[in-house]
């Protein structure tokens, strides 16, 4: 008997069972990039901030310290502006445009005030930023045709909310340090072909807080409802004494 035929036939049906199987498996796969990066944000380590050492902003940058402050119950009735800052309100970046973020409260004001100096006290770059009215988390990233941060300088920046009445000496307002650094070769090679989540864990670990923040907060903008990404974010403001504006939503 010539068993050749039933061999063929067996070798048949299986391929007939197996192929629709992997094929069903292939199109259960998500093929989404935000469902890809969703994933991804949720398997990234956790977004925590560890304070610099010898490299944070120093006096020469004149007086930013953090005062009397604002009260936590008077942030969360919306009294006070709040620089996105660690408690001293120091910060570490790369890039010679940085981007800063300040809580801004429900007012009638209809411009913020920015200016920056370097660390000899002049005057290098001042703009208006409109407001919109609503109470929120603003970020401003220093433009083109301003100039750019040096490395291993310092700089005081300061916001001052415009009123009715323009700039006034009681204009409620936040001042602090920034410094430029350069990033190690280590860092470099890690932040090749990351996320947005990933790249926040990075700078976070080596203490670079404008970076931390600002990649953090393009990773909530491309997944504005993924929970692990809210949480992050709300976890990494308590962690510096910001828990009273953590949930407060971005504005743009």
């Amino acid at each position: 008997m010539n068993r050749k035929p039933l061999a063929l036939f067996a070798i048949a049906l299986s391929l007939q069972i197996i192929i629709p199987s992997l094929v069903s498996s292939v199109k259960a796969q998500p093929t989404s990039a935000n469902g890809s990066q969703s994933i991804q944000s949720r398997l990234a380590a956790d977004v925590t901030f560890e304070p610099p050492g010898s490299d944070k902003p120093d006096d020469t940058a004149g007086g930013a310290s953090r005062g009397s402050g604002c009260p936590q119950e008077v942030i969360i009735t919306g009294g006070c502006v709040v620089p996105l800052m660690p408690g001293n309100r120091d910060g570490l970046t790369v890039t010679g445009r940085p981007t800063f973020f300040i809580y801004v409260p429900q007012n009638s004001a209809k411009e913020v005030f920015f200016s920056l100096e370097d660390q000899n006290n002049k005057n290098i770059y001042q703009t208006r930023i409109a407001l919109t009215g609503k109470s929120g988390i603003l970020q401003f990233t220093l433009p083109e045709n301003a100039p750019s941060l040096e490395v291993g300088k310092n700089y005081r920046w300061a916001f001052v909310v415009v009123g009715e009445q323009g700039l006034r000496p009681d204009s409620p307002g936040i001042q602090g340090r920034i410094k430029r650094i350069e990033p190690d070769a280590a860092l470099l090679s890690q932040l090749q072909n990351v996320t947005p989540i990933e790249r926040a864990a990075l700078y976070g670990k080596k203490g670079i807080w404008h970076e931390t923040l600002a990649s953090l907060a393009q990773a909530r903008k491309l997944q504005p409802t993924d929970a692990n990404l809210v949480s992050q974010w709300e976890q990494l403001l308590k962690s510096v004494g910001l828990e009273a504006i953590a949930s407060q939503p971005l504005l743009n």
